[in-house]
Formats: C-alpha cells, structure tokens, sequence
C-alpha cells in the first residue's frame, strides 16, 4: 500500500472516529506552506473524491520574515492551484514577534474569513509532535488537567484532523507525491520555548525515557480529555449554586457558598467563570489560583490581576471575577442637549422625554425615572463620579457624600466609576440605578416631566454575543 493509500485510509477512519464533520462540510485550511499544512492539504484534496465537502485555503502572511514570507505565499498559491483548491492570502501586522500574538492575529483573520463565506470549520495541520510539545508546554506552566488534555480532536469551530499522524508521516507522504514544503527558519530559534522542547527536550526523552513518547502522550492525552470533559459536567450543576450575578463584563460568586466545595472543585468553578468572561481557558493556571484563595482571607476589599486584562475581587462575601479598569477605560462625559432623545454612555443607553402628564402606574424599575423637567438645567452632562461630589438622596433633607452613599449601597469600589452621574452644573440629578436627588423631584406645582430611561447595552468587544450564562446549555 502506497504512502497515499495509507494516509487518506488513516485520515478517514480518524475523522469518522471523531465524528469530526459529515457530508457537504465546508472546511476552511489553514495552509501556511509548511509540511503540516502542505500535507493537510494535499490529504484533503484526495478526500474530496470520497466525500462530498468544500475546501477553501487560507494563507496567512504574518510580514515578519520579509522575502521569505513572500515565498511561502508563492509556493501555498502554486500548490493551491495544481491540486484545484481555492487560496485567499491574508496580511496580518504583528506589534511584536510573540507566539500569543501570532496566534490570536492568525485565528482572527480566520475567523473573519470563516464568517465572511459562511464556512463551517477552520481546519489545521498539527500533528502527533505537536500534541507532545503542546501537553510538555501546558505542564511546564502550570496550566493542569486542561492543558494536559491538549489539542482536542475538536474543539468548537476548529478541528485537528491529523492529531494521528507524526510529523514524519506527513513529511514521507510529501516525498512520495513529489510535493515541496517551506522550512520556517524562525522554528530553528531556541529562543521560543516550543522550539526548544522541539529540538532539543524531545530528542532526550526519546533517547533516554521512550523512543514512542509522542504516542504514548497522545494516549494521555485522549485519557485526561475524557476526565476533564466529565469533570466538566458537574461543574454546570456547582455554578448554579454560586453565581449570585452576571452580565456582558463580569460575574458575582458567594464566597461563602464557593467556601463549602473542595479546593479542587472551586478551581474549576473559577476556571469556568473565567473561560465565560474571556473566551478561553488556555491562561488560567495553578498560581492564578493560589492568589485568588488568598483572596478570601484579605481584610475588606483586595483584588489581583490575572491574565487577558481579567481581575479577582473580594467585596464582602462576594468574589467578582471581571474585566480590569485598565481593559474597560471610564467614558467620557457626555453632553446633552434640550432637542436630545437619545445618548449612549459606557454601558447604558439613554432615553428622554418630556410629558405634560404622568401615567397612571410608576414603574419600579429603577433603570426608570421621572423628574420635574422645570428643575434642571440644559445643557446637562453624563459623567462618572469625582471626588467630592455630593448629593440630596431622594426622600432625604442633608447632603451626602455620593462616595458614602455608594458604600451604604454596597456598590464594589471597583463599579463606582462606571455609574453614571447626571450632573446640570449646579448639582447631581440622578445617580443611574440608585437614586434621583430630592430637588427634582415631583410635587403638586410640577408640570412638565421628564421621563429617563436606562437600558444596560452589551458591549460586543468584551463578550461574544452568543455566549449563553454560566450553567446553562450551550
């Protein structure tokens, strides 16, 4: 049996076993012009005759390499052409040479193509090696069971179809069909601490421990995915236990339900509400979380910083896992005219109008407000607070620090600044979601009312729309 022969079989029989994709799939390939992807596409250009899918590749040009990026783009756009599959060539600007980068631009401008044509998987070369340097990588960073799970198989819209093939198989294949590939000379930089494990761990662990370690890591692999995927499904019933709260930019736990689980289980109730904030679980790791425990013993309000612009706080017995202020900047204020009927600042959306008579019903929405329209000023500003100010709450007769009142509201230190304050210059009118200040309130000489509303928008840059809460479904 030819090298050809063996290799669609093995691609086949992995894919049905995986129940990777069916029938009339389009699959888009991430080709970069090296053996893996030159192979990926050469195998799947051979499956198209036994299986009904579409194939579009996608070069991505990171432009760090000068003219030999430029040949890479050739030799992907030559191969392309004689095996009959579509190429798009993508350029990407990276502001620095790291991986995390390269890897994050390159599976954007994926994604971009992948929604651009309606495809439905984003499909790459990385083979057996790759999931040994992969597992050897996470271990050495503390990532745990999911780390050493490694590459999945699939894992939501890309899939991993040569996971069963060696690097030398995919290289021998090549050889035998007479097609070239482009060596990246950045994967000889030891520099990189892939590379290094590449070339310089591997080959000792082969030579002393086990010549068979990327299959036999591979193995493990399949093991700790299968474990972490059943500790997965308890983790949904846990959540729902101690999630008190949770929007678009961050979730609230009970520290003191998070309490009465066992060290392991809150690390991957922690893990899972960040993985929900920030889309990925690949940077949460073991000393991420001995910081976070050491949380729970800290005197009033304390707070680290994680990865991804992601922070722990600790607000009374709350835990709230959330975006940084360094990763959500205060909006600017905003100024609002008399003839305004609508404004949007930060996270909340703002309606106004003017009514001659008051509904039957108040709402006790407190998004919703009503005011004496002939008690401020225009122009009036939507501000974040400022030291110093102060206010009249409704209902009382003093002024009051609005720093103060926040405190007695128990709003974290951490979301004060994103409350908006309605300021007319002479003094704060409404503390959104709080309460209106007692001099514009309504009484029986009012005759023109002011009706705000409130609706708390998602910001679409922080959370993918379609992501579903924390316990739930997906």
């Amino acid at each position: 049996m030819t090298k050809r022969e063996q290799g669609i079989a093995k691609l086949r029989n992995y894919i049905r076993e995986k129940n990777l994709f069916s029938a009339e799939a389009k699959l888009l390939l991430g080709v970069s012009g090296g053996s893996d992807s030159i192979a990926l596409l050469y195998l799947f250009s051979l499956l198209r005759s036994e299986i009904d899918i579409t194939l579009l590749a996608v070069h991505i040009n990171h432009q760090l390499r000068g003219e030999e990026s430029e040949a890479d783009a050739v030799l992907v756009r030559d191969i392309c052409q004689k095996l009959g599959v579509p190429l798009i060539v993508r350029k990407i600007n990276l502001t620095d040479k790291s991986e995390n980068q390269a890897r994050q631009k390159r599976f954007e401008a994926f994604q971009q193509v992948l929604d651009a044509y309606q495809f439905d998987y984003i499909v790459t070369g990385h083979h057996s090696n790759d999931q040994t340097e992969t597992m050897l990588l996470n271990l050495f960073r503390g990532a745990g069971l999911s780390g050493l799970a490694g590459l999945r198989p699939r894992s939501g819209k890309v899939l991993h179809p040569l996971l069963c093939f060696s690097k030398k198989e995919l290289q021998d294949l090549l050889v035998e069909a007479q097609i070239p590939w482009r060596e990246d000379s950045s994967n000889q930089e030891l520099n990189y601490r892939r590379n290094w494990i590449r070339h310089k761990l591997l080959p000792l662990l082969e030579q002393e421990i086990n010549p068979q370690i990327s299959t036999s890591l591979g193995t493990q692999a399949e093991i700790f995915a299968d474990a972490e995927d059943m500790i997965l499904k308890r983790m949904k019933s846990l959540l729902k236990k101690v999630v008190l709260e949770q929007d678009n930019q961050k979730v609230i736990l009970s520290l003191s339900a998070l309490k009465h689980f066992s060290k392991l289980e809150q690390y991957y109730i922690i893990r899972e509400v960040i993985a929900e904030i920030s889309g990925s679980r690949r940077d949460f790791f073991a000393h991420n979380f001995e910081n976070i425990i050491n949380l729970y013993s800290a005197e009033g309000s304390k707070k680290v910083s994680l990865n991804n612009g992601i922070e722990a706080v600790k607000e009374y017995d709350k835990l709230i896992i959330k975006f940084s202020e360094e990763s959500q900047p205060i909006p600017e204020p905003i100024v609002v005219e008399e003839d305004r009927s609508r404004v949007v600042w930060g996270d909340y959306r703002f309606s106004f109008k003017v009514l001659k008579v008051l509904p039957n019903c108040f709402s006790r929405d407190p998004l919703t407000v009503y005011i004496d329209a002939d008690k401020i000023k225009y122009p009036f500003v939507i501000r974040s607070r400022k030291p110093g100010d102060r206010f009249i709450p409704f209902g009382m007769k003093q002024m009051v620090k609005l720093k103060d009142f926040l405190i007695n509201c128990k709003v974290s230190k951490y979301e004060r600044d994103y409350i908006p304050i309605f300021d007319d210059g002479e003094k704060i009118f409404w503390v959104t979601g709080k309460r209106l200040d007692q001099r514009v309130a309504i009484d029986d000489n009012s005759t023109r009312f002011l009706h705000i509303t409130a609706e708390k928008i998602r910001e679409k840059q922080l959370r993918p729309a379609n992501r579903s809460r924390i316990g739930e479904k997906k």
